[in-house]
């Protein structure tokens, strides 16, 4: 057992038996000021403005999502014109190829703009704390991903409307030569009909020509027999 100065233990067990109550009612007091409504409504409005920052920050998102998306149902829309253009396919592809520039100057412009303004409210929200910023960079990723996936899109729909540009110019020269080809030969069996016709009417003409002589001559012949007859005839009946 500890010896005490003065021999009074019972005044030290007392001593530590009311420290030990102060500090509790220390704690409690303290437990209890994390539960009053101040800190409370402190600690909701900063929910509040987090949740509020999330929310822009997706409306944010979508907003871009939907001019990339109304970007590319124009360029489509272009895209289709430029096919049915026939004869200007080359000088709508060179318009189609300016716009696609201005129009990724556009996102490009539009994506630092996002990206700088993502970037303050992280700066600003570091301050406030570490898991919010996790989020954000979790969200920007996510922009990042939609915005590559729009671009690499654009670029694979240009890829195509080029390609198949070159195929159809080249779909049309061959469909000139096919009709090129198309008229000489009909232009051949033309002459060829034209040539067996002729053929075929020398081969009546002489046919008809050898059953006239052969007419002719039987026509000669029978008035000859039928002069000789009655010549025998006369004769006859002078007897």
């Amino acid at each position: 057992m500890q010896n005490f100065p003065g021999g009074d233990y019972k005044n030290v067990s007392e001593n530590e038996r009311k420290d030990k109550s102060d500090l509790h009612t220390h704690m409690k007091n303290l437990d209890d000021s994390f539960n009053d409504d101040s800190y409370k409504g402190k600690a909701q409005a900063k929910v509040d403005k987090d949740i509020q920052y999330r929310h822009e920050l997706k409306e944010q998102c979508e907003d871009n999502y939907k001019r990339a998306q109304y970007d590319y149902e124009e360029s489509h829309a272009e895209t289709s014109r430029i096919q049915q253009a026939g004869n200007y396919m080359t000088e709508q592809y060179h318009q189609e190829h300016e716009r696609e520039r201005k129009l990724k100057d556009k996102d490009e412009l539009n994506t630092r703009m996002c990206t700088r303004m993502v970037a303050n409210e992280v700066d600003r929200q570091n301050r406030e704390d570490v898991r919010t910023v996790k989020h954000e960079d979790e969200d920007r990723e996510k922009l990042r991903r939609e915005d590559v996936m729009v671009y690499e899109k654009k670029q694979d729909d240009k890829k195509e409307l080029s390609d198949g540009l070159l195929t159809q110019i080249e779909e049309n020269k061959q469909s000139v030569r096919d009709e090129k080809q198309r008229e000489l030969n009909f232009s051949d069996r033309a002459n060829a009909l034209m040539e067996l016709e002729d053929e075929r009417e020398e081969e009546r003409a002489r046919r008809k020509k050898e059953r006239d002589d052969q007419y002719f001559a039987d026509l000669r012949q029978q008035i000859a027999d039928n002069a000789v007859r009655r010549q025998k005839q006369k004769e006859q009946d002078a007897m």
